[in-house]
């Protein structure tokens, strides 16, 4: 490389770098770190396919961290590895991912498309794996090292102002263990005892820091829907977090994954059809609005991820705080989401990662391209329709106007969420 050539590389990494300090100083450190994650997990979803392409034998010609200007990069062998001036993701080039590609016939049997059906399976379904392995580790972290709510007990989270519970000087972290002499280890239990006794004056045990007292105090009252006098008492529960054994929270990991991958298709299937997508942009015109019968209020986090093998962007689909509105986050306001979730604490933020890397994972599956699923649905036609020793190549020319028709509708979708996320931002707390 010549050496001006060198010295422009070094000042386009060094204005990196001042960008990556400037941002961290105006939008904070928290902000700097999920950026960074997202970053980090598209360039893992990338490193799935080079890490399968080269194990198959395939010839990988480049991989970058980032698009745009290229900032620097080192050869190594056939292939080339460096970082560009947009850090919005991770890319890598394989040869011959299609029958349009040229390519110099002495290396025609090292391109993808000579592979056999299990190797280019595997190369194309190593993104998605890769989240989802990154899913099941941490859920296994969560549950093994973090801990979830004891089903058996409850604490005290939250005392009311001006209720029984302020009164006796209950505190956030206190254990009910019985009211009137009825013991109520169930939250529902000690609800029903208190709502039985409103005016009445009771002894309340309690537990604060392994010691045990009694405290006495008069229950208050308030009017309920079905217009009788119940016992009102003024705290909220929190339940204590225990933590499991590696084979049970290797279990329950396995379990919540599934659950989560069954939410996350269902969000996905309900976001991407006309009724979904008419609300979404309906949404972002200045009369639009939507029917709460309508909205997709129950969908879990989800991330619209236009990503194959040789590229990794995001946007996030997350529900909104108002129930009566169906969003899609952009990138900038999946970050402020992230923000909020870091900022109550890391083990809401790592469940945040949980849903992001479930759902990237699903949506790559997704049978069209550019998305991963496109190559897998295209290598399994080839598959199906080779016979008697004569294997079939499909004409991906033919597939073009569909591609494009794919890659117009989730820029034109990421285009409207990011407008929407600058103009009219949800509060995220």
């Amino acid at each position: 490389m010549p050496p001006s050539e060198r010295a422009d590389h070094r000042i386009r990494l060094a204005l990196l770098l001042g960008a990556v300090v400037s941002f961290a100083l105006l939008g904070g450190w928290s902000g700097l770190v999920v950026v960074l994650s997202f970053v980090a997990m598209l360039t893992l979803h990338e490193l799935g396919h080079f890490v399968v392409a080269r194990w198959s034998g395939m010839q990988v010609t480049e991989f970058f961290l980032g698009f745009g200007p290229r900032l620097w990069s080192v050869q190594r062998g056939e292939c080339t590895y460096g970082v560009k001036a947009i850090p919005a993701g991770a890319y890598v080039r394989i040869t011959g991912m299609t029958s349009l590609d040229e390519v110099d016939p002495a290396i025609e049997h090292r391109t993808y498309r000579a592979q056999s059906y299990p190797r280019r399976l595997a190369v194309a379904l190593a993104g998605s794996a890769t989240h989802f392995c990154m899913a099941l580790l941490l859920l296994f972290v969560l549950y093994a090292m973090v801990g979830t709510p004891d089903p058996d007990r409850w604490l005290v989270g939250e005392v009311v102002p001006n209720t029984t519970a302020a009164a006796i000087d209950l505190l956030p972290g206190d254990r009910i263990m019985s009211v009137d002499g009825v013991v109520v280890d169930d939250f529902g239990a000690f609800g029903a005892v208190v709502r039985g006794l409103p005016t009445e004056t009771v002894e309340v045990v309690v537990e604060r820091a392994g010691v045990q007292m009694v405290k006495a105090g008069t229950i208050g009252e308030r009017l309920s829907s079905d217009g009788t006098t119940d016992g009102f008492f003024g705290v909220g529960r929190e339940r204590p977090l225990v933590t499991m054994g590696p084979a049970s929270a290797a279990v329950e990991a396995s379990v919540r994954f599934g659950d989560l991958t069954v939410m996350s298709v269902d969000g996905l299937t309900s976001f991407f059809t006309p009724d979904g997508l008419k609300r979404f942009f309906s949404a972002a015109l200045p009369e639009g609005s939507l029917d709460s019968s309508e909205a997709i209020s129950d969908s879990v986090g989800t991330i619209a991820a236009p990503t194959s093998t040789s590229r990794s962007s995001v946007d996030i689909e997350t529900p909104s705080t108002d129930a009566s509105e169906e969003r899609l986050l952009s990138i900038y306001g999946a970050a402020r989401l992230g923000n909020v979730m870091l900022a109550d604490g890391w083990a809401t933020y790592l469940w945040f990662l949980v849903l992001v890397n479930v759902f990237i994972g699903v949506f790559n599956l997704v049978p069209l391209l550019p998305l991963d699923g496109g190559h897998v649905a295209i290598a399994t036609y080839e598959r199906l329709r080779s016979f008697g020793g004569r294997r079939h190549s499909a004409d991906a020319s033919k597939l073009v106007p569909v591609t494009w028709a794919v890659v117009s509708l989730l820029v034109l979708v990421g285009a409207v969420a990011l407008y929407r996320d600058i103009v009219d931002l949800p509060d995220l707390g």
